[in-house]
């Protein structure tokens, strides 16, 4: 969301005594009152929410400090203080952080961030999904207004370290409105002053509040005081050995990076001593982030980076390819400068060689997942698998370690759930077989109406399901894995009839050949193909007897030369100009349709209904394979041939 749109949020109504008064807009306010009202169960997340906030600020703070001479209280230590006043039942959140301006006021807290939010709230409201580990607060940029479930009113007093900018007061009573008024304070950084109702002044108990900083912000990066006492450990989780680190602690250290509940799929541990020093540790998430499930302008949690203990930034993406934006986690280096700048981050060759060791290790971690916990890993392929597909083409240097890890649906799977890997595709390839095949298509069951199935299945031969929009990419790029050729079923040239099953497919010890019902001569067969050449010759590029049909009447083939289907497909949806090239239509002597019109064409040459069929012959093809066709066309000939039918039914 940019300044524009943000300010669209907020509406000033009048300027008093008390300072200027702003009204949320109707969806900020249906939004506040899902929140508060109708999503969360666990209400001490709030206190995590204002100390991670609290931590960002001090982040800003840390590094602007490294760069700009001219901050306010430079000398001031960077800490999180939690001050509690039983009396006015008062819980107080304080920073020495970066703080915030008027406007930053507005646009920061008087605004929720992301769009798309209140309609996915209201869904869950409505459904009444309460889950224990449900995970938005921190993910939409609505993580201050959980404070509203224990609060009946807050207050922000923040001071910016700007020294040309000074103290305001934000103060709302989880209504429609909040006022900003000018104020004073001696030290930069946030006061947010949370007043709580009668109902919740558990949370000003120090035990109670103790537990709750320790369970979710115990690795803060900073500390964090209650009454003059530090109570986070302040560890660094990656400079431990692994073996002194318990899964609970993992888990804990995950939940803190994501803001989150749920446990990580996987973590890695990172220790590298030469020829470059860096430590870290890497989550594979369980379930897809937030940030990435609605494509947010606002990346939350990615890698961060910190040298020397201090951190330099939140979602490096120098650290990271685009294709493994999924992993979340921590990278410290001892080979870097603290005061690198972004600019510098992205031609730093030391950077570059960290990446290098990251992806390296990321992708060997995958495999490794894969073959020791298969389950995870097939959910992990659920959730990201089209993110590692797209590293093909990003990543050459990284290919052959992705094509391990790829996983496909195939024609021998029991249903759209199970997986195959590369591995597994050429162990089962049959006796003669050279080429390792593949169908492109919506889904599974789009896939499996193809005609082009028919001669594999009769050979037993597998074929892998592609249904994933960025597999037409893939095929484009993966051209062979272990000396195998991937090759479309859809091409012509198939050569099949070296390839020997090992054991007869049921389908074929049963399969009779087609009875035929007409008396066709194969003259006719010839004749008929002449005629649907000269029909059908500024749509197709030839008509020829199909080899690998054995029950449909038709199907079209590509020259080895042209691009996918699926490819060509995508083309023509960016571009309504580009024109598919035209292929083969190949026709089965065997069918009874077939037999039918070419002995039509023998009795009748001239009979106006044969060039319609064999323009819905090739429009029948180009439906079952998802192909753009000419309905405009296609309509009034059906309609044509039904009033014709329909004649003739009547004359009987």
């Amino acid at each position: 969301m940019d300044d524009k749109e943000k300010a669209e949020n907020v509406a000033p109504s009048g300027t008093g005594a008390q300072g200027e008064r702003l009204e949320f807009t109707t969806e900020i306010r249906k939004l506040l009152d899902i929140l508060i009202h109708s999503l969360y169960t666990h209400k001490e997340i709030f206190l995590r929410e204002l100390i991670s906030n609290a931590s960002d600020a001090l982040d800003k703070a840390h590094f602007r400090s490294l760069v700009e001479k001219n901050l306010r209280d430079p000398e001031i230590p960077l800490e999180i203080r939690l001050e509690v006043d039983k009396d006015n039942k008062v819980l107080t959140v304080s920073d020495t952080g970066i703080g915030m301006t008027r406007q930053e006021l507005v646009e920061n807290i008087g605004t929720i961030a992301h769009s798309g939010s209140l309609s996915f709230l209201q869904s869950v409201a409505q459904n009444q999904s309460k889950p224990s580990d449900f995970n938005l607060i921190g993910q939409f940029g609505v993580g201050f207004y959980s404070v509203f479930m224990v609060a009946k009113k807050v207050e922000i007093l923040t001071l910016p370290a700007d020294p040309n900018s000074g103290a305001n007061l934000w103060c709302c009573e989880g209504g429609g409105d909040y006022t900003i008024v000018p104020s004073q304070k001696e030290k930069r950084g946030t006061e947010i002053r949370v007043y709580l109702k009668d109902e919740e002044t558990a949370f000003l108990e120090i035990n109670r509040l103790r537990d709750v900083v320790r369970h979710y912000s115990d690795f803060i990066s900073y500390p964090i005081k209650l009454k003059g006492e530090q109570v986070n450990k302040l560890s660094a989780l990656w400079s431990r050995a692994s073996n002194e680190i318990k899964e609970e602690e993992y888990d804990e250290f995950y939940n803190y990076l994501a803001h989150t509940q749920e446990k990580p799929l996987s973590h890695i541990h990172l220790s590298f001593d030469a020829p470059l020093q860096f430590r870290g540790i890497l989550f594979i998430p369980r379930t897809i982030p937030w940030d990435m499930r609605f494509e947010l302008p606002e990346k939350w949690k990615g890698v961060h980076l910190y040298v020397k203990r201090v951190f330099i930034q939140a979602d490096c993406e120098e650290l990271m390819p685009n294709y493994l934006r999924f992993v979340r986690g921590i990278v410290e280096s001892d080979d870097l400068p603290i005061n690198i700048s972004r600019e510098t981050l992205q031609e730093n060759q030391i950077i570059m060689k960290i990446r290098k060791s990251l992806v390296r290790k990321v992708l060997d971690h995958l495999e490794t997942l894969s073959k020791d916990k298969a389950d995870d890993y097939h959910q992990l392929w659920r959730n990201f698998g089209k993110f590692l597909k797209q590293g093909y083409r990003l990543d050459y240097e990284n290919r052959e370690k992705l094509a391990v890890l790829f996983r496909f649906n195939s024609s021998a799977c029991k249903d759209e759930k199970e997986l195959i890997s590369l591995n597994d595709y050429v162990s089962r390839m049959l006796p003669g077989q050279t080429k390792i095949y593949y169908v492109s298509g919506e889904d599974r069951q789009a896939i499996e109406t193809s005609p082009h199935l028919e001669i594999f299945r009769r050979k037993g031969i597998e074929v892998l399901y592609m249904s994933d929009p960025v597999d037409d990419f893939l095929c484009e790029d993966l051209r062979d894995y272990q000396g195998k050729q991937l090759a479309g079923i859809d091409q012509e040239d198939l050569a099949l009839d070296d390839v020997k099953p090992r054991v007869q497919p049921e389908e074929q010890k049963e399969e009779k050949k087609p009875e035929q019902n007409v008396d066709v001569k194969d003259s006719d067969i010839e004749s008929f193909l002449g005629f649907l050449k000269t029909t059908l010759h500024d749509r197709v590029s030839d008509v020829r007897i199909s080899k690998r049909l054995t029950g449909s009447p038709c199907c079209l083939v590509s020259s080895k030369e042209a691009p996918g289907v699926g490819m060509q497909r995508f083309m023509k949806m960016m571009n309504e100009k580009y024109e598919m090239p035209k292929r083969v239509l190949e026709i089965n002597r065997d069918n009874v349709l077939i037999q039918v019109l070419a002995k039509l064409y023998v009795a009748k040459p001239q009979a106006p209904a044969l060039a319609h069929c064999c323009h819905q012959l090739l429009d029948n093809t180009l439906l079952l394979e998802g192909s753009p066709l000419d309905t405009r066309g296609m309509v009034p000939r059906l309609q044509e041939m039904m009033e014709t039918l329909t004649q003739l039914l009547l004359k009987q």
